[in-house]
C-alpha cells in the first residue's frame, strides 16, 4: 500500500504564484527539493515523490534529502507548507478581484465562480498539490490548516457580499467539493455550464440570489458521462468494482489491471473483461461500486440509514443524511473515490472516467428527494446534484475547526433549514 506522509505535524493574479519554480532559489539545493517535489506531487501524486526522482529531478543526490530535510516525510511536509503560503498570496489577488462584484448574494455568486475556474486552471498546480495534502491525511497538521485558510476567505468574501459568517462556511463547503471536481479534464465546455448551473442553484437556495432558469446542462453531463441510476450495477459486476477500488487503494492506479482485479475479487480474468472491457471502465465501475461499499460500512456498524423506499418524510430523510455527515471520520469509501478521481485527472484517458465520478453525486438521493418533496425532471436532477455535493464537502470543509464536529452539525443543521424553508416556500 502506498504510504503517504505524517502530515499531522503543523506550523501555521490569476498567474499562479511560482515559488516552486522561481529562478532566484534554483541554486539553492533545499528550495530545488521542495520543487522538484512539488512537480513531482503536482503531476503524480504523492506516490510519485519518491526519493530517487525527487532527487533526479533536483539534480543532485538522494542523500541531499536527509542532509537538508532529515528523511523524505519532512520534504514533503516542506512542500505543503510552502504550498499553504502561496495559497495565501494567491487569494489575496483573487479576493481584489472579487471585490469589485456588486455587494450582494448574486455577487457572492460570480464570486464562488470566478474563483473556482480560477483555482482549476491558473492555480492547478497548487490545487493540485492542495488535493493531495487533504486527501493523504484528511483533518490533520498541514492539510487541516490549509483547509482552514480557504475557509476563512469565504468567511470574509461572505461579509463582502453582506452574507452571514454561516454563509460563509456553505459557499466553503460549496468551494471544497468543486474546487477538487472541477479539475476534471473530461468535457470542459460541457462541464463550465454544469459548473454554472449548479452555482447559481446553489446560490438561490442557500443565499438567497436571484432565481434563474434551469439551463438543463448538470442532467446532460450526467447523461453523456454515462452514470447509472442507483441499483442498476448487477451484483457480480459491484463485486468487481469494489475488488478495482481495493486495488487502486493499494497499489496506485499504475497498479489497477484485469488479473489484479480478478485476483481481488476471487473471480477469473474473463469474469472481469466481461463486466469491465478497458482499465477506464474498471475505473468508472469502481466508482458505481462506491456508495454501495458505504451502505456496507454503514450497516456493519449498526448505524445505517433507512432503505431508500422506507424514507418518506423531510425528518426522516435528513436524520439519515445527518448519519453520514456528521460522522468523526470520512468513510474509506469516500477517500478512494476522491484518489480514483485526481489519477484521471492525471491520465487523460481516463478522462471520461473523471466526468463519471464527477457527476455522479445525489444519484441515491435522488429518488428520495423526488418522493419526499415531489421534484421530477430536471429539477429533481439539479437538487439531488447540489444537495450531494454540499454534504459530501461539509467534513472537509470542517476539517480545520478547533471542534469539527461542532462545525459539522452547525453547517448540516443551516443546509437542512435552508433547504427545507426554500422548498416550503415554493409550496414543494
Amino acid at each position: 500500500m502506498p504510504t503517504h506522509p505524517p502530515l499531522a505535524t503543523t506550523s501555521a493574479s490569476p498567474a499562479m504564484p511560482s515559488h516552486f519554480g522561481s529562478p532566484e532559489l534554483q541554486d539553492n539545493t533545499r528550495q530545488r527539493l521542495i520543487a522538484a517535489a512539488a512537480t513531482l506531487v503536482a503531476e503524480g501524486g504523492i506516490a510519485a515523490a519518491s526519493a530517487r526522482a525527487i532527487a533526479a529531478l533536483a539534480g543532485t543526490s538522494a542523500s541531499a534529502i536527509n542532509y537538508n530535510f532529515g528523511n523524505l516525510e519532512r520534504l514533503l511536509l516542506a512542500v505543503f507548507k510552502q504550498g499553504l503560503e502561496e495559497t495565501r498570496a494567491w487569494q489575496e489577488g483573487r479576493a481584489r478581484e472579487i471585490a469589485a462584484l456588486p455587494r450582494s448574494p448574486d455577487g457572492a455568486a460570480l464570486a464562488l465562480l470566478h474563483v473556482i475556474q480560477a483555482w482549476a486552471s491558473d492555480g492547478r498546480r497548487l490545487a493540485l498539490i492542495y488535493q493531495e495534502a487533504v486527501t493523504a491525511a484528511p483533518g490533520q497538521g498541514i492539510a487541516a490548516v490549509w483547509t482552514g485558510l480557504w475557509r476563512d476567505f469565504w468567511i470574509e468574501a461572505a461579509e463582502r457580499f453582506g452574507l452571514a459568517p454561516i454563509d460563509g462556511r456553505i459557499l466553503h463547503a460549496f468551494f471544497e467539493h468543486e474546487a477538487l471536481y472541477s479539475l476534471s479534464a473530461w468535457s470542459p465546455a460541457l462541464e463550465s455550464a454544469a459548473l454554472t448551473e449548479m452555482a447559481e442553484h446553489f446560490a438561490t437556495l442557500w443565499l438567497g440570489a436571484s432565481i434563474r432558469p434551469m439551463r438543463g446542462a448538470t442532467p446532460l453531463a450526467e447523461r453523456t458521462a454515462g452514470t447509472r441510476p442507483f441499483g442498476s450495477v448487477q451484483p457480480a459486476a459491484m463485486r468487481i468494482a469494489q475488488a478495482a477500488a481495493e486495488v487502486v487503494e493499494d497499489k496506485g492506479l499504475s497498479g489497477l489491471t484485469h488479473r489484479a482485479v480478478a485476483t481481488r475479487a476471487g473471480v477469473t480474468t474473463g469474469s472481469v473483461t466481461h463486466h469491465f472491457r478497458s482499465i477506464e471502465d474498471l475505473v468508472a465501475g469502481a466508482i458505481r461500486g462506491q456508495v454501495q461499499t458505504m451502505t456496507d460500512e454503514a450497516a456493519a456498524r449498526n448505524d445505517g440509514p433507512p432503505s431508500v423506499e422506507g424514507i418518506l418524510t423531510p425528518e426522516a430523510l435528513f436524520a439519515a443524511l445527518r448519519l453520514h455527515v456528521t460522522a468523526e471520520a470520512p468513510s474509506p469509501a469516500v477517500i478512494r473515490r476522491r484518489r480514483l478521481f485526481l489519477a484521471t485527472v492525471r491520465r487523460r484517458e481516463l478522462a471520461p472516467a473523471g466526468g463519471v465520478i464527477r457527476f455522479s453525486y445525489g444519484g441515491t438521493l435522488r429518488d428520495s428527494l423526488g418522493r419526499v418533496f415531489g421534484l421530477s425532471g430536471d429539477n429533481l436532477v439539479l437538487h439531488a446534484s447540489v444537495l450531494a455535493r454540499l454534504l459530501a464537502a461539509v467534513w472537509f470543509s470542517c476539517a480545520g475547526d478547533n471542534n469539527p464536529h461542532a462545525a459539522r452539525s452547525a453547517l448540516f443543521e443551516q443546509i437542512e433549514a435552508k433547504f427545507l424553508a426554500w422548498n416550503s416556500a415554493r409550496g414543494i
